[in-house]
């Protein structure tokens, strides 16, 4: 498939909706649907009553089509959920939502195999196995997928694995077979660094030094240049290294890389936001969006509630 396969297929998904003829619209390519809920019983989940909300979103902000996904679930996390939750949606709203899965499952299994030390044999014929289980039930490729994720709430987590742990890279050779994307969560970690001292009173769980990632990150890249990587958030960054001058030389070195564009000023290191006073782009970021003009999207990463 050519490099802009997958920004194809999404744009031809969404080619007969509401927002395709005499209006321009947007496609937001990362957002989460929070249809599960604790009770005295257990769970209830109500993924259709998330839909409506992203739905009236939608037409209020032009959007066209959205891209859905699990977030990053850790191990034994009580509300976790994946593609199978999300299916009836994309059923039900087949030209306004498109799927990514693997955050509920092939996350937690990496986390799994990070905490016993090793991979088994077994463990990897069920990653394998569940990555193309993945694809055959309609997932246009692999996400959300935690390398670094901080804990930024009382009600957040943090867990971490390598970008080049032995099970990404199976996942990038299973991608690239079906020339579909991995959507990555990743803070920059350039070099050994103590915890931004603001988080502190988050640690834990989030540790007090974090280990650097970019070195790993480009060995991912580099591994099978098929697969499409997505490093998710640009423009949300909560260690301060995710700059302008990183991101140009990952995007110029590795024509694999993507980036979905997301501006949150509350929660994230205003010298890195794209923007000055939340509204005119910086300079900067304006340069870099004219130089790699198709290798970035919108990705709002929004979490829409029943």
């Amino acid at each position: 498939m050519r490099p802009l396969s997958f920004l194809l297929i999404i744009t031809y998904l969404f080619s007969g909706s509401a927002w395709a003829k005499g209006s321009i619209g947007y496609i937001d390519g990362h957002n989460h649907l929070g249809g599960r809920f604790p009770s005295s019983s257990g769970f209830i989940s109500d993924y259709q009553g998330a839909a409506k909300a992203a739905l009236r979103a939608m037409e209020r902000f032009g959007i066209k089509g959205m891209i859905i996904m699990p977030p990053p679930f850790p191990l034994a996390h009580p509300g976790r959920y994946d593609i199978e939750d999300l299916q009836e949606v994309v059923k039900r709203y087949p030209k306004r939502f498109a799927l990514l899965g693997g955050g509920g499952t092939l996350n937690v299994m990496i986390q799994k195999a990070l905490r016993r030390g090793y991979i088994s044999d077994g463990l990897r014929r069920r990653f394998k196995r569940r990555a193309e289980e993945i694809i055959s039930m309609g997932a246009l490729g692999f996400g959300e997928m935690g390398v670094e994720h901080l804990c930024l709430g009382k009600r957040h987590n943090y867990h971490s694995a390598p970008p080049d742990h032995p099970l990404l890279l199976l996942l990038a050779d299973i991608a690239a077979k079906f020339g579909v994307p991995i959507d990555i969560h990743m803070e920059a970690v350039p070099e050994r660094m103590p915890l931004p001292e603001r988080l502190l009173w988050l640690s834990p769980p989030n540790p007090k030094v974090l280990s650097p990632n970019i070195q790993a990150f480009e060995r991912l890249l580099e591994h099978n240049r098929g697969a499409k990587i997505i490093w998710a958030h640009a423009g949300w960054d909560n260690t301060g290294y995710r700059t302008v001058p990183l991101m140009r030389r990952l995007l110029r070195d590795h024509p694999n890389l993507y980036m979905s564009i997301k501006v949150s000023p509350r929660d994230s290191v205003l010298a890195t936001c794209p923007l000055e006073r939340g509204q005119k782009i910086k300079p900067e970021w304006m340069k870099l969006l004219q130089e790699f003009p198709d290798r970035f999207f919108i990705g709002s990463d929004q979490f829409y509630l029943a």
